[in-house]
Protein backbone atom coordinates (compact mmCIF):
# COMPACT_ATOMS: atom_id res chain seq x y z
CA UNK A 1 0.00 0.00 0.00
CA UNK A 2 2.60 2.35 1.02
CA UNK A 3 5.11 1.51 -1.58
CA UNK A 4 2.52 2.30 -4.20
CA UNK A 5 1.82 5.43 -2.70
CA UNK A 6 5.64 6.34 -3.39
CA UNK A 7 5.64 4.95 -6.77
CA UNK A 8 2.69 7.54 -7.70
CA UNK A 9 4.86 10.53 -6.22
CA UNK A 10 8.50 9.65 -8.16
CA UNK A 11 7.34 11.45 -11.13
CA UNK A 12 6.10 14.41 -10.08
CA UNK A 13 8.56 15.18 -7.16
CA UNK A 14 10.95 14.24 -9.87
CA UNK A 15 9.82 17.26 -12.01
CA UNK A 16 8.58 19.91 -9.32
CA UNK A 17 12.29 19.55 -7.76
CA UNK A 18 13.77 19.26 -11.48
CA UNK A 19 12.17 22.88 -12.30
CA UNK A 20 13.35 24.58 -8.99
CA UNK A 21 16.79 23.09 -8.47
CA UNK A 22 18.43 25.62 -10.36
CA UNK A 23 17.19 28.60 -8.15
CA UNK A 24 19.63 26.59 -5.57
CA UNK A 25 23.21 25.33 -5.03
CA UNK A 26 24.87 22.17 -5.04
CA UNK A 27 23.95 21.37 -1.80
CA UNK A 28 20.17 21.36 -2.42
CA UNK A 29 20.93 19.04 -5.70
CA UNK A 30 22.88 16.22 -3.64
CA UNK A 31 19.41 16.14 -1.37
CA UNK A 32 17.26 15.83 -4.55
CA UNK A 33 19.56 13.22 -6.10
CA UNK A 34 19.58 11.31 -2.65
CA UNK A 35 16.00 11.13 -2.41
CA UNK A 36 15.63 10.04 -5.85
CA UNK A 37 18.31 7.65 -4.46
CA UNK A 38 16.15 6.23 -2.44
CA UNK A 39 12.84 5.98 -4.46
CA UNK A 40 15.09 4.06 -6.84
CA UNK A 41 15.86 1.30 -3.98
CA UNK A 42 12.53 0.89 -2.41
CA UNK A 43 11.32 -2.24 -4.50
CA UNK A 44 14.98 -3.93 -3.74
CA UNK A 45 16.43 -3.10 -0.42
CA UNK A 46 13.98 -1.18 1.19
CA UNK A 47 16.07 -0.65 4.49
CA UNK A 48 18.50 0.55 2.21
CA UNK A 49 15.73 2.95 0.90
CA UNK A 50 15.13 4.44 4.40
CA UNK A 51 18.84 4.87 4.92
CA UNK A 52 19.07 7.13 2.06
CA UNK A 53 15.51 9.15 2.70
CA UNK A 54 16.54 9.82 6.87
CA UNK A 55 19.86 10.83 4.76
CA UNK A 56 17.65 13.11 2.20
CA UNK A 57 15.93 14.60 5.41
CA UNK A 58 18.84 15.05 7.52
CA UNK A 59 20.15 17.02 4.08
CA UNK A 60 17.00 19.28 3.83
CA UNK A 61 16.58 19.97 7.54
CA UNK A 62 20.04 21.06 6.86
CA UNK A 63 19.05 23.84 4.28
CA UNK A 64 16.17 25.19 6.36
CA UNK A 65 13.94 26.96 3.95
CA UNK A 66 15.27 26.16 0.57
CA UNK A 67 15.15 22.07 1.55
CA UNK A 68 11.20 22.58 3.04
CA UNK A 69 10.15 20.75 -0.42
CA UNK A 70 12.57 17.63 -0.04
CA UNK A 71 11.84 17.73 3.72
CA UNK A 72 7.81 17.59 3.33
CA UNK A 73 8.24 14.42 0.68
CA UNK A 74 10.44 12.54 2.78
CA UNK A 75 7.82 12.82 5.66
CA UNK A 76 5.13 12.01 3.57
CA UNK A 77 6.88 8.42 2.75
CA UNK A 78 9.08 7.63 5.66
CA UNK A 79 5.94 6.33 8.64
CA UNK A 80 4.59 3.75 5.68
CA UNK A 81 8.42 2.57 4.59
CA UNK A 82 9.09 1.74 7.72
CA UNK A 83 5.81 0.02 8.08
CA UNK A 84 6.60 -1.87 4.85
CA UNK A 85 10.14 -2.86 6.03
CA UNK A 86 8.94 -3.81 9.64
CA UNK A 87 6.00 -6.24 7.82
CA UNK A 88 8.85 -7.94 5.98
CA UNK A 89 10.90 -8.69 9.21
CA UNK A 90 7.45 -9.95 10.95
CA UNK A 91 6.87 -12.27 7.92
CA UNK A 92 10.97 -13.40 7.92
CA UNK A 93 10.20 -14.55 11.35
CA UNK A 94 12.49 -11.42 12.75
CA UNK A 95 10.29 -10.58 15.54
CA UNK A 96 12.79 -8.05 17.49
CA UNK A 97 13.17 -6.01 14.07
CA UNK A 98 9.78 -5.82 13.37
CA UNK A 99 8.65 -4.64 16.65
CA UNK A 100 11.49 -2.51 16.77
CA UNK A 101 10.66 -0.76 12.77
CA UNK A 102 6.65 -0.72 14.06
CA UNK A 103 7.91 1.34 16.64
CA UNK A 104 9.72 3.76 14.72
CA UNK A 105 7.04 3.71 11.99
CA UNK A 106 4.47 4.56 14.81
CA UNK A 107 6.99 7.64 16.54
CA UNK A 108 7.34 8.65 12.81
CA UNK A 109 3.49 8.70 11.84
CA UNK A 110 2.96 10.65 15.35
CA UNK A 111 5.50 13.01 14.58
CA UNK A 112 4.19 13.86 10.47
CA UNK A 113 0.47 13.13 11.21
CA UNK A 114 0.10 9.71 9.20
CA UNK A 115 -2.59 8.51 11.44
CA UNK A 116 -3.24 5.24 9.09
CA UNK A 117 0.05 4.07 9.50
CA UNK A 118 0.10 4.73 13.17
CA UNK A 119 -3.35 2.85 13.19
CA UNK A 120 -2.10 0.02 10.82
CA UNK A 121 1.30 -0.38 12.81
CA UNK A 122 -0.26 -0.75 16.11
CA UNK A 123 -2.85 -3.05 14.47
CA UNK A 124 0.35 -5.93 14.05
CA UNK A 125 2.48 -4.60 16.87
CA UNK A 126 0.46 -5.16 19.75
CA UNK A 127 0.43 -9.01 18.56
CA UNK A 128 3.62 -8.84 17.95
CA UNK A 129 4.19 -7.81 21.95
CA UNK A 130 1.91 -10.73 22.80
CA UNK A 131 4.07 -12.92 20.93
CA UNK A 132 7.31 -11.76 22.55
CA UNK A 133 5.66 -12.11 25.78
CA UNK A 134 4.30 -15.31 25.61
CA UNK A 135 8.20 -16.24 23.88
CA UNK A 136 9.33 -15.09 27.19
CA UNK A 137 6.38 -16.45 29.45
CA UNK A 138 7.69 -20.43 27.67
CA UNK A 139 11.22 -18.92 28.90
CA UNK A 140 10.40 -18.61 32.40
CA UNK A 141 11.01 -14.73 32.29
CA UNK A 142 8.08 -13.94 34.01
CA UNK A 143 8.58 -10.07 34.55
CA UNK A 144 9.90 -9.25 30.79
CA UNK A 145 6.97 -11.58 29.58
CA UNK A 146 4.55 -8.93 31.57
CA UNK A 147 6.10 -6.09 30.45
CA UNK A 148 5.48 -7.02 26.83
CA UNK A 149 1.87 -8.22 27.52
CA UNK A 150 0.99 -4.83 29.22
CA UNK A 151 2.79 -2.89 26.25
CA UNK A 152 -0.12 -5.44 24.12
CA UNK A 153 -2.83 -3.80 26.91
CA UNK A 154 -1.33 -0.18 25.99
CA UNK A 155 -2.25 -0.72 22.50
CA UNK A 156 -5.54 -2.58 22.98
CA UNK A 157 -6.54 -2.74 26.54
CA UNK A 158 -9.31 -4.96 25.20
CA UNK A 159 -7.07 -7.50 24.02
CA UNK A 160 -8.13 -10.54 25.45
CA UNK A 161 -5.12 -13.00 24.44
CA UNK A 162 -2.60 -10.74 26.45
CA UNK A 163 -4.80 -10.52 29.17
CA UNK A 164 -4.89 -14.16 29.47
CA UNK A 165 -0.93 -14.15 29.27
CA UNK A 166 -0.79 -12.18 32.53
CA UNK A 167 -3.16 -14.45 34.26
CA UNK A 168 -0.71 -17.31 33.70
CA UNK A 169 2.45 -15.64 34.62
CA UNK A 170 0.38 -14.64 37.50
CA UNK A 171 -0.76 -18.17 38.55
CA UNK A 172 3.39 -19.60 38.31
CA UNK A 173 3.93 -16.32 40.15
CA UNK A 174 1.32 -17.56 42.73
CA UNK A 175 -0.19 -13.89 42.62
CA UNK A 176 -3.70 -14.62 43.57
CA UNK A 177 -5.31 -11.27 43.37
CA UNK A 178 -3.70 -10.27 39.99
CA UNK A 179 -4.42 -13.84 38.78
CA UNK A 180 -7.84 -12.81 39.31
CA UNK A 181 -7.76 -9.70 37.85
CA UNK A 182 -6.69 -10.73 34.46
CA UNK A 183 -8.38 -13.48 34.38
CA UNK A 184 -11.67 -11.90 34.68
CA UNK A 185 -10.31 -9.26 31.96
CA UNK A 186 -9.62 -12.10 29.66
CA UNK A 187 -13.06 -13.62 30.32
CA UNK A 188 -14.98 -10.41 30.29
CA UNK A 189 -12.88 -9.30 26.55
CA UNK A 190 -13.25 -12.85 25.16
CA UNK A 191 -17.06 -12.97 25.52
CA UNK A 192 -17.04 -9.02 23.97
CA UNK A 193 -14.92 -10.73 20.81
CA UNK A 194 -16.67 -13.99 20.67
CA UNK A 195 -13.94 -15.71 21.38
CA UNK A 196 -15.42 -18.69 23.27
CA UNK A 197 -12.11 -21.05 22.63
CA UNK A 198 -10.24 -18.14 25.15
CA UNK A 199 -12.88 -17.87 27.53
CA UNK A 200 -13.46 -21.88 27.56
CA UNK A 201 -9.76 -21.75 28.61
CA UNK A 202 -9.45 -18.87 31.29
CA UNK A 203 -12.58 -20.55 33.20
CA UNK A 204 -10.94 -23.91 33.14
CA UNK A 205 -7.61 -22.40 34.29
CA UNK A 206 -9.26 -20.29 36.97
CA UNK A 207 -11.18 -23.12 38.43
CA UNK A 208 -8.32 -25.68 37.88
CA UNK A 209 -5.72 -22.54 40.13
CA UNK A 210 -9.00 -21.96 42.72
CA UNK A 211 -9.75 -25.92 43.39
CA UNK A 212 -6.02 -26.73 43.53
CA UNK A 213 -4.93 -24.07 45.95
CA UNK A 214 -8.46 -25.03 47.78
CA UNK A 215 -7.04 -28.49 48.31
CA UNK A 216 -3.87 -27.39 49.50
CA UNK A 217 -5.77 -24.98 51.93
CA UNK A 218 -8.23 -28.23 53.04
CA UNK A 219 -4.87 -30.27 53.89
CA UNK A 220 -3.44 -27.62 56.14
CA UNK A 221 -6.97 -28.03 58.16
CA UNK A 222 -7.67 -24.57 57.17
CA UNK A 223 -10.85 -25.24 56.34
CA UNK A 224 -12.64 -21.51 56.26
CA UNK A 225 -9.99 -20.63 53.63
CA UNK A 226 -10.50 -23.69 51.50
CA UNK A 227 -14.05 -23.28 51.53
CA UNK A 228 -13.75 -19.91 49.94
CA UNK A 229 -11.07 -20.53 47.44
CA UNK A 230 -13.51 -23.57 45.93
CA UNK A 231 -16.64 -21.56 46.00
CA UNK A 232 -15.15 -19.26 43.99
CA UNK A 233 -13.69 -22.18 41.49
CA UNK A 234 -17.53 -23.32 41.02
CA UNK A 235 -18.35 -19.45 39.67
CA UNK A 236 -15.77 -20.54 36.78
CA UNK A 237 -17.53 -24.00 36.36
CA UNK A 238 -20.42 -24.86 38.02
CA UNK A 239 -19.96 -28.37 36.73
CA UNK A 240 -16.66 -29.35 37.97
CA UNK A 241 -17.65 -32.06 40.89
CA UNK A 242 -14.03 -31.92 42.14
CA UNK A 243 -14.34 -28.93 43.54
CA UNK A 244 -18.09 -30.05 45.31
CA UNK A 245 -16.05 -33.20 46.39
CA UNK A 246 -13.72 -31.36 48.67
CA UNK A 247 -16.76 -29.09 49.65
CA UNK A 248 -18.45 -32.00 51.27
CA UNK A 249 -15.64 -33.75 52.86
CA UNK A 250 -14.82 -30.23 54.53
CA UNK A 251 -18.10 -29.72 55.75
CA UNK A 252 -18.15 -33.15 57.14
CA UNK A 253 -15.13 -32.31 58.61
CA UNK A 254 -16.59 -29.36 60.30
CA UNK A 255 -19.88 -31.39 61.10
CA UNK A 256 -22.09 -29.07 59.05
CA UNK A 257 -23.74 -32.27 57.46
CA UNK A 258 -27.00 -30.64 55.65
CA UNK A 259 -24.20 -28.77 53.52
CA UNK A 260 -22.01 -31.94 53.38
CA UNK A 261 -25.16 -33.78 51.62
CA UNK A 262 -25.90 -30.38 49.46
CA UNK A 263 -22.14 -30.62 48.08
CA UNK A 264 -21.84 -34.14 47.34
CA UNK A 265 -25.24 -34.32 45.51
CA UNK A 266 -23.98 -31.90 43.57
CA UNK A 267 -20.34 -33.71 43.16
CA UNK A 268 -22.90 -36.92 41.95
CA UNK A 269 -25.11 -34.93 39.68
CA UNK A 270 -21.97 -33.20 38.06
CA UNK A 271 -20.32 -35.84 37.25
CA UNK A 272 -19.89 -38.35 34.40
CA UNK A 273 -17.69 -40.83 35.64
CA UNK A 274 -17.45 -44.31 36.30
CA UNK A 275 -19.37 -46.35 39.46
CA UNK A 276 -15.72 -46.71 41.71
CA UNK A 277 -14.77 -43.34 40.53
CA UNK A 278 -18.10 -41.59 42.01
CA UNK A 279 -17.44 -43.74 45.06
CA UNK A 280 -15.38 -40.98 46.58
CA UNK A 281 -18.82 -38.52 46.11
CA UNK A 282 -21.24 -41.17 47.73
CA UNK A 283 -18.89 -42.03 50.66
CA UNK A 284 -19.13 -38.43 51.80
CA UNK A 285 -23.00 -38.25 51.15
CA UNK A 286 -23.13 -41.66 53.21
CA UNK A 287 -21.20 -40.30 56.05
CA UNK A 288 -23.37 -37.18 56.08
CA UNK A 289 -26.74 -38.81 56.02
CA UNK A 290 -25.50 -41.10 58.67
CA UNK A 291 -24.73 -38.21 61.09
CA UNK A 292 -28.12 -36.53 60.50
CA UNK A 293 -29.97 -40.03 61.38
CA UNK A 294 -30.98 -40.44 57.62
CA UNK A 295 -30.21 -44.19 57.30
CA UNK A 296 -32.04 -45.40 54.74
CA UNK A 297 -30.82 -42.85 52.32
CA UNK A 298 -27.11 -43.55 54.22
CA UNK A 299 -27.31 -47.17 52.97
CA UNK A 300 -28.06 -46.51 49.72
CA UNK A 301 -24.89 -44.09 49.68
CA UNK A 302 -22.56 -46.50 51.29
CA UNK A 303 -23.94 -49.01 48.62
CA UNK A 304 -23.17 -46.72 45.47
CA UNK A 305 -19.85 -46.14 47.64
CA UNK A 306 -18.80 -49.60 48.05
CA UNK A 307 -16.32 -49.85 44.61
CA UNK A 308 -12.43 -49.63 44.83
CA UNK A 309 -10.35 -48.13 47.17
CA UNK A 310 -13.94 -47.50 48.89
CA UNK A 311 -15.05 -50.60 49.15
CA UNK A 312 -13.91 -52.16 52.29
CA UNK A 313 -15.07 -48.86 54.02
CA UNK A 314 -18.43 -48.82 52.64
CA UNK A 315 -19.21 -52.12 53.44
CA UNK A 316 -18.07 -51.80 56.61
CA UNK A 317 -20.81 -49.07 57.33
CA UNK A 318 -23.38 -51.10 56.11
CA UNK A 319 -22.80 -54.84 57.77
CA UNK A 320 -21.67 -53.27 61.14
CA UNK A 321 -22.55 -49.41 61.45
CA UNK A 322 -25.71 -48.92 60.11
CA UNK A 323 -26.91 -52.33 59.61
CA UNK A 324 -28.71 -52.38 56.53
CA UNK A 325 -31.31 -54.83 55.40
Amino acid sequence: MKIELTKKLTGILALFLAINLCAFGQTREEAVETYNSALDLIDDDIKAAIEKMEKALEMAEELGQEGMEVKEMVEVQLPGLYYDMSIDMYRGDDMDGAIEGFERAIELAEEYGDPDTKKESENVLHQLYFRKGNNLFREEQNEEALDYFDRSLEINPEFARAHLGKGLVFRRLQDTDNFREAINSAIEYGNQAGDQDLVSTANRTARDYFVAHGARARSDDNFDRALSLLEESVEYDSNFPEAYHLMASIHNEQENWTQAVENAERAIEASDESAEEKARYYFELGKAYMELGNESAACSAFENAAYGDYEESANYHIDHVLNCP
